[in-house]
């Protein structure tokens, strides 16, 4: 049986710190059942591309 996945990285930009910066999460897609987990890790939204 063949499981399809998916892994994306995505700033939270609606959860913004005091520094002005915004959590990064990963979201996990594994046969249409989906996690999320904060990666604990923060960045500038204007310096996160989505672009690939």
């Amino acid at each position: 049986m063949n499981k399809t996945s998916n892994l994306l990285f995505y700033v939270k930009k609606a959860k913004i710190n005091s520094v002005r910066e915004s959590l990064i999460y990963l979201r996990i897609i594994i046969d249409s059942k989906i996690a999320e987990i904060s990666t604990k890790r923060t960045v500038k939204p204007s310096k996160w591309s989505s672009a690939m």
